[in-house]
């Protein structure tokens, strides 16, 4: 089982800094969408930010609620990219932009599988981390 929980946190691990690499290559372009506080731009970097320190968390502390953590920011990310793809979401209230973009493209697509890639493998760390602590051992 140590070999599996590695192998999910290496894929995990994997699936959210190839998350951040492609929200940091994508930032610049998408800087030209401005709300009063921040542009898409600035989201895609802190978006950029969050994968890698969660990625840290999960790495070097190794327990459920940094697993947690990675699959709510995971899923949450998927779920931004499919919504702000189907319809306008307006935070400009909140001082940032307007998010839509109908359009798919590579760069988009591979964002979405990694973030799928890093819920199914957070969700599967906690499903074994759930499984240790109550002592099931099959």
């Amino acid at each position: 089982m140590r070999i599996g929980r590695w192998l999910l946190t290496a894929t995990l691990a994997v699936a959210l800094i190839v998350n951040a690499v492609v929200h940091l290559r994508l930032a610049a372009p998408f800087d030209a969408i401005v709300g009063s506080l921040l542009s898409q731009g600035d989201l895609f970097r802190v978006q950029a930010a969050a994968n890698l320190t969660t990625v840290a968390l999960v790495v070097l502390a190794r327990r459920r609620w940094a697993d947690a953590l990675a699959a709510a920011l995971a899923i949450a990310g998927a779920a931004l990219l499919v919504v702000s793809s189907l319809v306008p979401i307006d935070l400009t209230g909140l001082g940032l932009p307007l998010l839509f973009e109908p359009a798919w493209y590579q760069e988009k697509l591979t964002a979405l599988v990694a973030q799928l890639v890093a819920a199914a493998a957070a969700l599967a760390l906690l499903a074994l981390r759930g499984a240790r602590s109550r002592g099931d051992r099959g």
